[in-house]
């Protein structure tokens, strides 16, 4: 485990290490809920966004299928790896970045999960107002953070935005959930304008699980169907504009595929010689981020036009990518013997 004075430097081939100074210790940030979004993210400063609000493939319309074989061979990543280390955490997890390489995630301290905030080398957690556990997963380059959070009493898992200091709850409508919500949203990322992807479900991933786009008030859902049920679908990541959206979909049980959809198709993605490939992330060059099991373990992977690129952090018994700024910066999740720990691994 790392001091929780520094990264951990972790290193292959290239043997190039980066060493940042972290605080001692995690801030805390809490802020007071509100109740809806009051930006429209159509308008005002986001105008120039106007081809997502005209032009993005909206989830629910007809869409041509096209499969990517997978590769033969993946390539090996050699570059420089850091830990991400909570110092007072016993777990920790990357899930996100921004251009400016912000990093956000999640941490177990004394049984309980706290979302964090990484900038500048200094933590700061994140706990939505009366929530049993907070995770963070996106952050925009306007420092707006999505995330997930449980309450105490309630079953399942409610969705979160912070912007500008202030919580809002932005978890899917139901008529007949838990409180007007679906048991389950978990989103994923947030993009530039403020566009919120991920997923909802009331009974599981194999029968009800649809992805969606959310911006402000207005939501569109998306169906990929399974052996067991209508929608198995996840949206787990998009392009400024809209373009391109990556996601994952459980067709049977067992089984998962990443897929994007760009220009009213949607592309598969499986990893070389897997039949569990999960998209988490795309950046603007579309390159894709996420994770594959193959050879009795988990690989981490960036996808581009040249293939597969495995990431596997030296050591680790599984590896996962689930973030990716413009830059090219992925973060993740690895194991190793001492437990969970979040990486980034730069451009």
């Amino acid at each position: 485990m790392t001091s929780g004075r520094a990264f951990k430097n972790v290193c292959v081939a290239a043997f190039l290490c980066l060493g940042l100074s972290l605080a001692a210790g995690p801030l805390t940030l809490r802020a007071q809920a509100t109740d809806e979004i009051s930006d429209d993210m159509c308008k005002g400063e986001m105008v120039w966004m106007i081809g997502w609000c005209l032009d993005m493939v909206m989830p629910g319309d007809s869409v041509e299928v096209a499969s990517l074989a997978p590769a033969s061979n993946a390539r090996t990543h050699a570059g420089p790896f850091e830990s991400i280390n909570v110092p007072t955490g016993t777990a920790t997890r990357a899930f996100g970045i921004n251009p400016q390489g912000d990093i956000v995630g999640s941490y177990t301290a004394a049984g309980r999960t706290h979302g964090f905030l990484l900038r500048a080398g200094e933590f700061t957690t994140i706990d939505y107002p009366g929530s049993s556990s907070t995770e963070a997963w996106g952050i925009n380059a306007r420092g707006d953070i999505i995330g997930r959070y449980t309450l105490t009493g309630r079953a399942g898992t409610l969705g979160f935005l912070l912007s500008r200091g202030g919580f809002t709850d932005v978890s899917i409508p139901s008529a007949t959930g838990p409180g007007g919500k679906h048991v389950i949203t978990l989103p994923t990322k947030i993009g530039a304008s403020g566009e919120i992807v991920g997923c909802f479900h009331d009974v599981n991933n194999l029968i009800d699980m649809f992805g969606y786009v959310q911006r402000g008030d207005e939501i569109s859902t998306f169906a990929l169907p399974s052996t067991r049920g209508p929608a198995a679908a996840m949206h787990n990541g998009i392009t400024p504009g809209g373009k391109i959206v990556a996601g994952l979909v459980f067709p049977a049980p067992g089984r998962a595929r990443g897929y994007l959809i760009a220009n009213s198709v949607v592309t598969y993605l499986d990893g070389p010689g897997s039949v569990n490939t999960q998209a988490w992330d795309v950046n603007p060059n579309a390159i894709v981020v996420g994770q594959y099991d193959a050879g009795g373990r988990t690989h981490g992977f960036a996808y581009d036009e040249n293939g597969f690129l495995t990431i596997d952090i030296p050591k680790s018994s599984m590896t996962v990518a689930r973030g990716i700024n413009p830059r090219g910066d992925i973060v993740g999740v690895y194991n190793d013997s001492a437990g969970a720990h979040g990486f980034v691994l730069t451009k």
